[in-house]
């Protein structure tokens, strides 16, 4: 990807900002985060270093910065897509609503999906990304526990892991370009269904009495 580097000294305050945010998504999907840096973030945005540092003060900071802005697209993904849905919507529909936005997010955001796991480059401790983040899943969260009211911590944390990890691994697998034919819209789709009808299976109780014997 070639970049124009821009004049020096034309940016404001709120557009070198996001300027310095669009140079990390270009070079998170040229060469991946590690690569990120303040330095060269501000030279595609035309600007010193000196410039730049004042708005995120380093890389970590930087990449905070990035993630936090994804995970904010995220939820406005799949608060878009809940949107689409009849107030009268049943629980299930709800909850692949909220697949369908993850998947929507990660196809039009590749750079922030590729980060959006990657917490040891952020700061987990940061107010901005902890807001966005639990806006994000508290979308999956409310969806998963009225579709199964009645359900006990255990049984919640397993169905938001299968849910998450689903439609997430569906989308990396994508992002990372493997073949099988697999990663079409109706896959996806198909995928979500099955997630849903999972989560909505009947809870069942581990037995006190151990394993049955074979």
């Amino acid at each position: 990807m070639s970049v124009t580097p821009k004049p020096e000294g034309r940016h404001h305050h709120g557009a070198l900002r996001q300027a310095l945010l669009d140079a990390v998504a270009e070079i998170v999907l040229e060469r991946g985060p590690e690569a990120v840096s303040l330095r060269e973030c501000a030279r595609r945005a035309g600007v010193s270093h000196s410039a730049a540092a004042p708005h995120f003060g380093d890389k970590r900071g930087l990449l905070t910065a990035f993630a936090t802005e994804g995970e904010a697209r995220l939820a406005q993904a799949m608060e878009d897509a809940l949107a689409t849905l009849p107030a009268t919507a049943a629980p299930a529909a709800r909850l692949a609503a909220t697949g369908r936005g993850y998947i929507a997010f990660a196809r039009a955001n590749p750079a922030h999906f590729r980060l959006m796991c990657r917490t040891d480059l952020i700061d987990r401790e940061d107010p901005g990304w902890c807001e966005a983040a639990g806006r994000a899943f508290a979308l999956l969260s409310d969806a998963m526990a009225a579709l199964q009211p009645g359900m006990d911590a255990r049984a919640r944390r397993a169905r938001l892991a299968l849910a998450w990890s689903g439609v997430h691994g569906f989308c990396a697998l994508r992002a990372e370009g493997s073949d099988g034919g697999l990663w079409t819209p109706q896959v996806a789709d198909d995928l979500v269904a099955l997630l849903v009808a999972a989560c909505a299976a009947p809870i069942r109780t581990p037995s006190a009495e151990g394993p049955v014997p074979s």
